[in-house]
């Protein structure tokens, strides 16, 4: 049997949740954001170039990403066995899904989907994605969840391939679908977070991330330093320093401010 996650932090706390339990299975990861950049048929090569340019981290950027991929693909093909986790509130484990379809199809295929209320530090509320939760609700979702048949009326196979041909950069569930959204979704949220004094960034990331997870939807820091970027290449925020906004310590972070 092979978990499947398409959040790398929810599957490291699920492999917590095993070996506390003392539980063999083998647990697989695709660590892809696919909630944003650039999508593709087949394997997701295009998305490094284009992330390389609009969230540069230095140190090789994203080179990491296709032999991440291929390590994902020999994973899941060594075992028919496989459970797939999701809360479908989130974007990139949909997206994450749908890749996974178009890749390997639905045939056996069996989901685990997290849109119940779960306790803990959840409060009784279902997850917006797998990897907010901590050890006690994912065991409570381990426990409580069912596992339940690939629906294709709910998880369309042909998804991916209508998200490809539509060609956005951008996308998030309205609703419980996955749908694309304009590049400029999430901009209100940095600039109502960005004060007219300088601030370091990732102060301004770490405060719109909160209040796009206030209005139900979740985006993570490397979407928001996407548009962050963008904003500051339209002169809408000013930014101090180096605009690819990485390198050094937090202490020597760029600082940001909007313009107007």
């Amino acid at each position: 049997m092979i978990h499947v996650f398409f959040c790398a932090s929810a599957a490291g706390t699920f492999r917590q949740l095993l070996d506390a339990r003392g539980i063999a299975e083998e647990v697989a990861a695709l660590s892809e954001e696919l909630d944003f950049g650039p999508l593709s048929h087949g394997d997701m090569v295009n998305r490094e170039p284009w992330l390389n340019q609009h969230v540069p981290m230095g140190f090789g950027d994203h080179d990491w990403l296709a032999e991440s991929e291929a390590r994902f693909r020999k994973h899941i093909v060594s075992d028919p066995g496989r459970l797939i986790w999701i809360a479908p509130a989130s974007a990139t484990e949909q997206a994450g899904l749908y890749w996974y379809l178009s890749q390997f199809g639905g045939i056996n295929l069996k989901l685990a989907v997290a849109d119940f209320p779960l306790g803990g530090s959840l409060n009784g509320k279902s997850p917006l994605k797998l990897g907010e939760l901590g050890l006690e609700s994912m065991g409570q979702l381990y426990d409580e969840c069912p596992r339940v048949p690939w629906d294709p009326l709910r998880f369309p196979e042909d998804r991916w391939s209508a998200l490809v041909a539509e060609n956005a950069l951008l996308r998030v569930v309205n609703d419980g679908r996955l749908q694309n959204a304009p590049d400029d979704f999430f901009d209100n949220f940095l600039l109502a977070r960005c004060p007219d004094g300088w601030v370091k960034w990732h102060r301004v990331i770490a405060d719109t991330m909160g209040d796009i997870w206030d209005s139900g939807q979740s985006a993570g820091s490397n979407l928001l330093l996407w548009r962050l970027r963008a904003l500051i290449e339209d002169g809408r925020i000013a930014c101090d320093g180096d605009t690819t906004l990485f390198g050094g310590s937090v202490s020597d972070a760029v600082k940001i401010r909007r313009t107007g």
